[in-house]
């Protein structure tokens, strides 16, 4: 199959490898499409210390894909929470002290999703959502919980710095609270 491997910072590669194997419990999508957020804009320019810590590496996280055993259109997050440490156990699993694995490898015919992320984070897509909006699944999650930990009320006035997709996200659900949005750029 065809991946697009970093290799070093501004080392990206279209090579072909084998077809990943899932082991027990991990998932084998197929990509239908993948999308590049600013971590992977980030880990492109400069590499990154945990995501690419081995060379080569997989490239990308965002994707929208049909898992091949069952034929269902999904999408996952790139980690999962231990559940069990201090920070899972008080319901918090976003600070989850042993978050990962880490999945990466968005940019290849195939992906295999790990155990860990398949049980919590691989969601079904609806039949009628476009595979290039599901893929948004993972940033927009993030925007929800910002929404959701800012605690506005309702007719309050927030300030989005920056037009890209996460500001954009952003508005739209500051918008859908209620609340009065005052765009910086």
């Amino acid at each position: 199959m065809r991946a697009l491997r970093f290799h070093a910072p501004g080392d990206l590669r279209l090579e072909d490898v084998p077809r990943p194997e899932p082991g027990p419990g991990d998932v084998l999508v197929q990509v239908e499409v993948a999308l590049t957020d600013g971590t992977d804009t980030k880990a492109f320019r400069r590499g990154h210390p945990l995501l690419l810590a081995e060379t080569p590496s997989p490239f990308g996280h965002e994707f929208c894909g049909y898992d091949v055993a069952t034929g269902r259109r999904v999408v996952a997050a790139n980690s999962a929470p231990c559940g069990a440490c201090a920070a899972c156990r008080r319901g918090e699993e976003t600070l989850c002290e042993s978050l990962g694995p880490f999945l990466n490898g968005a940019y290849a015919e195939y992906i295999v999703v790990p155990e860990r992320i398949a049980r919590r984070n691989l969601l079904p897509v609806p039949v009628a959502l476009p595979s290039e909006i599901a893929a948004m699944a993972e940033p927009l999650a993030c925007c929800l919980h910002g929404i959701e930990r800012a605690q506005i009320q309702t007719g309050q006035t927030v300030t989005v710095l920056g037009p890209g997709p996460i500001g954009l996200m952003l508005c739209a659900a500051a918008k859908d609270a209620k609340w009065h949005i005052a765009a910086a750029q």
